[in-house]
């Protein structure tokens, strides 16, 4: 009597079958998951920027800037000693929210108290509509980082 060893042509497809539709259900999920901490990332490393020249400012007792772009992805930062002093760029496919910078000027600037001249909101957003709002208080720079979602985008 012979003994039926391996598998079939349709034991294969079928095998195939079950991990496409597995594939095809979890990936979009993946990839979503992968944007939302890229938003985060983004958001996160804006606030650490804009912390980090205020506390310059406070230290060193002169001007900090962060200037941003407002229909591009990347921001640059600027001291009153030193100039420029370089750019950072969001994190891919992180962009502001509604494609624009949301603060009236695209310059928050830290005095030499750590004071701010700006105040509003800077928003991002992903691909799948996950947003992040970083909030700016006029004159004592308190930032808040907010995360919500936008529906039907």
């Amino acid at each position: 009597m012979k003994a039926d060893c391996g598998f079939s042509l349709v034991d294969m497809l079928l095998s195939l079958a079950i991990w496409a539709i597995v594939i095809a259900i979890a990936l979009p999920n993946f990839i979503g998951l992968l944007d939302s901490a890229n938003l985060q990332q983004t958001a996160l490393q804006v606030v650490s920027d804009l912390r980090s020249q205020q506390i310059r400012a406070e230290r060193f007792q002169t001007y900090q800037e962060v200037r941003f772009a407002p229909f591009n992805n990347y921001y640059l930062l600027y001291g009153n000693g030193t100039g420029y002093e370089g750019f950072k760029i969001f994190v891919w496919p992180t962009h502001y929210f509604d494609g624009y910078l949301h603060l009236n000027y695209p310059t928050v600037r830290f005095d030499d108290n750590g004071d701010i001249n700006e105040s509003g909101q800077i928003g991002f957003s992903d691909s799948f509509g996950h947003t992040q709002n970083i909030v700016i208080y006029l004159q004592y720079g308190d930032m808040r980082l907010i995360p919500h979602m936008i529906m039907g985008t």
